[in-house]
C-alpha cells in the first residue's frame, strides 16, 4: 500500500511538472512572432505584384490608346490629302475630260483619261503621303458639281470622308472678298478695310484696325481682335476654306510669244522694232523703262509710264520714288508675272511700289459707271517665295492683284481700290482698302474651276455607292 501510494504521488508530480512546462511553452509561443514573418512577407509580395500588374496594364492600355489616337489623326489627314489631290487634278485637267472619258485615273504612275466603272463612279486612285496612304473615288465630271470619297489609312486605322466640289471662276472668288490671303490676313495699326476679307488661316486685327465687311476664316482657325480693333456692325463672320485657283489655269497658253512687251521697247529708228515706243515714258525717247534681257520694268524717280496694250509677260515691275504707272483709257491691260525660276537674276519682289508712287487707270471713273483697271497676275512658285510690296503713301492705286503663291505687304498710309488675293496679306499703319459702289472684279479667263462646298466624315461601313453611310 505504501509503495503504490508513492507511485501515485510520483505520477502526479510528473504530470504537474509536465503541465507546468507545457503551460510555460504556450505562453512563450503566444508572446513570440516567430512563424508569422513568412506569411506576412508572402501576402505583401502578392499585394505588391497585384498593384504593379495593374499599373503596367494601365500603362499598356494608355499607350495603345495614344498610339491609336495618333494613327486616327494621321488617317484623317491622309484622307484629306487624297481629296486635295483629287481637287488639284480636277482643276488642272477638267478641260480634257469629255463624255467618253469623264474620269481621271492612274496607269502606273501616269495620270490618264478613263471611263467609269460598273457602279457609275470613276476608278479608285491610290497614293501615299508621309507614312500614311490614301485612296479616293470620284463621280464622273457632269454639270456643276462633283463628289469625292477619300479613305486615309495609318497603321490599322482607316478614316473616310466625303467632299462635294462646286464650280467657280477666278472672278467669282474675288467677288466673295476684296482681300484674300490664302494662309493668313494680318491688319495692324489703324488699318481700314472696307471690303470682305477671306482666308483659310487666321485673321488678326491689332491696334485700332477695322474691317467693314464680311470675314471668312479657315476651318479650325479664328479671328483675333486686340487693342480696340473691331469688325463693323451688320457684317458676318463665317468659317470655311476656299481654293485660289492657279494663274496657270487661265493664263494664255501662248503668252511667252504672243504679248505686248514690244510696246515697251525703245525705238532704234522710226517704228523699229515694230510697235516700239507705243507705251510712252516721260523720261524721253532716249530712255526706256523696259529691259528686254531681264524682262523688268523699272520706272525711275518722278517718271511716268503710260501703258495701252493688252497682255504683257514680264518678270518684275518696280516704281521708284514718286513714279507713276498709268493704264490708258481704252486699254484692257493684264500684266502676267513669270515664275521666279524663269527669271534668273531678277528680284523675288516682283512688284515693288516705292515711296509716293502709284498705279492708276484713266478709264476708271465710278461716277460714270466705268471701272476698268489693270490686272496683275503672278504665277509665283511653290518652292521660291515671291513678294509684292507697297511702301509709304503709295496713294490712289486702282488695280486687281491675283497672286496665289505670293506674299502681299502694304505699308504706311497707302490707299488701294480694287481687289487683292495672295498667299498671305499683311497691311500696316493706316492702309485703306476700298471698292467704289458698283465695282465688280473681272471674270479673268472665264475658266471653270472647282472648290470645296461641303465636308463630312463617313461613320458607317463601306458600301455601294462609295458615299453610302456618309
Amino acid at each position: 500500500m505504501r509503495g503504490s501510494r508513492r507511485l501515485r504521488q510520483g505520477s502526479i508530480s510528473f504530470l504537474m511538472e509536465l503541465y507546468a512546462r507545457l503551460r510555460h511553452r504556450l505562453r512563450l509561443l503566444v508572446r513570440s512572432e516567430h512563424g508569422m514573418a513568412l506569411p506576412t512577407a508572402l501576402f505583401a509580395t502578392v499585394a505588391s505584384m497585384g498593384l504593379a500588374g495593374a499599373a503596367v496594364m494601365s500603362s499598356v492600355d494608355a499607350q495603345r490608346g495614344s498610339h491609336r489616337d495618333s494613327d486616327s489623326k494621321s488617317a484623317i489627314a491622309a484622307a484629306d490629302a487624297g481629296a486635295s489631290v483629287a481637287l488639284l487634278r480636277l482643276n488642272r485637267y477638267a478641260s480634257a475630260l469629255n463624255s467618253a472619258t469623264p474620269c481621271l485615273g492612274l496607269s502606273g504612275e501616269t495620270l490618264v483619261l478613263t471611263g467609269v466603272t460598273g457602279d457609275g463612279w470613276c476608278p479608285e486612285v491610290k497614293g501615299t503621303v508621309g507614312g500614311s496612304s490614301y485612296a479616293y473615288r470620284a463621280t464622273p465630271l457632269a454639270g456643276g458639281s462633283m463628289n469625292v470619297v477619300a479613305t486615309g489609312t495609318d497603321g490599322s486605322v482607316s478614316r473616310r470622308i466625303a467632299i462635294n466640289f462646286k464650280t467657280t471662276t477666278v472672278g467669282s472668288v474675288l467677288s466673295s472678298a476684296g482681300v484674300i490671303g490664302e494662309e493668313k490676313v494680318s491688319l495692324v495699326n489703324s488699318v481700314d478695310v472696307r471690303v470682305g476679307v477671306g482666308t483659310n488661316g487666321n485673321v488678326s486685327l491689332g491696334n485700332s484696325a477695322t474691317i467693314c465687311g464680311d470675314i471668312r476664316h479657315g476651318v479650325g482657325k479664328k479671328v483675333t481682335y486686340e487693342n480696340s480693333s473691331k469688325q463693323c456692325s451688320g457684317y458676318t463672320t463665317t468659317e470655311g476654306n476656299a481654293t485660289l485657283p492657279s494663274v496657270s489655269t487661265f493664263i494664255p497658253t501662248d503668252i511667252a510669244t504672243n504679248n505686248h512687251n514690244k510696246r515697251l521697247a525703245k525705238c532704234t529708228s522710226k517704228n523699229v522694232p515694230e510697235d516700239c515706243g507705243l507705251d510712252t515714258y516721260s523720261s524721253g525717247e532716249s530712255k526706256s523703262a523696259w529691259n528686254p534681257v531681264t524682262r523688268e520694268i523699272v520706272i525711275a524717280n518722278s517718271s511716268t509710264l503710260t501703258m495701252g496694250g493688252g497682255d504683257y509677260f514680264i518678270c518684275r515691275l518696280a516704281l521708284v520714288n514718286s513714279s507713276h504707272l498709268i493704264m490708258a483709257a481704252t486699254a484692257q491691260m493684264r500684266i502676267f508675272f513669270d515664275t521666279p525660276e524663269n527669271c534668273p537674276g531678277a528680284s523675288t519682289t516682283q512688284l515693288d511700289i516705292g515711296n509716293s508712287s502709284d498705279i492708276t487707270a484713266t478709264g476708271y471713273n465710278p461716277s460714270k459707271g466705268l471701272f476698268n483697271m489693270p490686272g496683275f497676275y503672278f504665277l509665283g512658285s511653290t518652292t521660291t517665295p515671291t513678294y509684292i510690296n507697297f511702301k509709304n503713301s503709295s496713294n490712289g492705286n486702282e488695280m486687281v492683284i491675283y497672286a496665289p503663291n505670293t506674299h502681299i505687304t502694304m505699308d504706311n498710309s497707302g490707299i488701294f481700290k480694287g481687289a487683292m488675293a495672295g498667299k498671305s496679306v499683311t497691311l500696316n499703319n493706316s492702309v485703306k482698302i476700298e471698292q467704289d459702289k458698283g465695282f465688280k472684279p473681272p471674270q479673268i479667263g472665264g475658266a471653270t474651276l472647282y472648290e470645296r462646298q461641303s465636308y463630312v466624315e463617313c461613320t458607317g461601313p463601306v458600301a455601294t455607292p462609295p458615299n453610302a453611310n456618309c
